[in-house]
């Protein structure tokens, strides 16, 4: 065991040093307080260090009391070395923050019974401090197992969106806090068209992967702070934090970007397309999210439908014989 020793007389010094390198302990030996302090204020200081009472510069309960108020030093186990004999002398070391002491001149075999008890609490000491790191770190896994659980309860597995739990869970939460911040969001309801052709045509794998990529979409057109989810299936809703009501356009113009983008980097034998039903929500509605939901569905059903028969007009138009 490393134990320090602030010794100023040098004959007592070496004895001292003498006696405890013969038990099998490494020794660290001062000369005055100061330099005690500053041993014991290192990173790899003795766990233990014997201090004689009666030294220049600052003694050694001064230097108890010192190390006592400083947290890396705290736990140090000190014995005073002392030719005082009175009681209340000793009580007044043992205040200042020793945690036992020594006579002059001390006894070889009452040097070695208090070394071990002392070497016993750094012991326990060191263990303890081991079992509280063991303990943060089970913690900090167990906070982390906490929060990987709850979000595979709020997460949808293929495209990492929040699944309807996750989805319903925060949106509520938010329409709560936009209230009382005054703010107004937007809804938007999406279908990804043609995913039972693409599920027809070209498998079930690949209507997985034209999910994935709308899902892709839709995060790089929102912000972290939306609320952006896979519903099931086919349908996707976003919630858009803090948006006027003259910004909507923006808001979509935008979305139907960054489906245009998609569309353009590779040849996937169909195009990537959602239709979407947008609700403006003002700060003080008091429609619940499942109301704003079905009419956004509603507003994307519309969309959707004038979309075919438009296609449908278009159709017709192409087929009818020049006059």
């Amino acid at each position: 065991m490393k134990i320090l020793i602030a010794e100023d007389d040098a004959v007592s010094r070496r004895v001292l040093a003498i006696t405890l390198t013969k038990m099998g302990h490494e020794v660290i030996a001062t000369e005055n307080g100061f330099d005690a302090l500053a041993a014991l204020q290192q990173d790899d200081a003795p766990r233990l260090a014997i201090l004689d009472w009666m030294m220049p510069g600052i003694e050694g309960p001064e230097v108890c009391r010192r190390l006592r108020q400083d947290s890396r030093t705290a736990s140090i186990y000190l014995i005073l070395l002392t030719a005082l004999s009175q009681k209340e002398e000793m009580i007044a070391g043992l205040e200042s923050g020793a945690d036992d002491y020594l006579t002059k001149p001390f006894d070889r075999h009452e040097l070695r019974v208090r070394l071990q008890a002392g070497a016993r609490i750094v012991e326990l000491q060191a263990n303890l401090a081991q079992r509280v790191v063991e303990l943060e770190a089970a913690i900090v896994e167990r906070k982390q197992a906490e929060l990987a659980l709850r979000n595979l309860a709020l997460k949808d597995d293929l495209t990492d969106l929040y699944n309807r739990r996750g989805f319903f869970n925060l949106a509520e939460h938010h329409l709560e806090a936009a209230r009382r911040a005054r703010q107004s969001s937007l809804l938007i309801y999406a279908d990804l068209d043609g995913l039972k052709q693409i599920n027809d045509s070209l498998g079930h794998s690949e209507g997985s992967a034209a999910i994935i990529r709308a899902a892709e979409v839709l995060k790089r057109t929102f912000r972290t702070s939306d609320i952006i989810s896979r519903l099931g299936g086919d349908e996707f809703v976003v919630i858009v934090r803090n948006v006027e009501r003259d910004e909507v356009r923006t808001v979509i113009d935008r979305l139907e970007a960054n489906l245009h983008l998609q569309n353009e980097q590779g040849e996937l034998g169909y195009r990537l397309s959602l239709s979407t039903g947008v609700v403006w929500i003002a700060h003080n509605t008091d429609q619940s999210i499942e109301e704003l939901i079905t009419e956004a569905d509603q507003a994307m059903y519309d969309n959707k439908r004038s979309r075919k028969q438009l296609l449908k007009l278009t159709h017709d138009l192409d087929l009818r014989p020049a006059a």
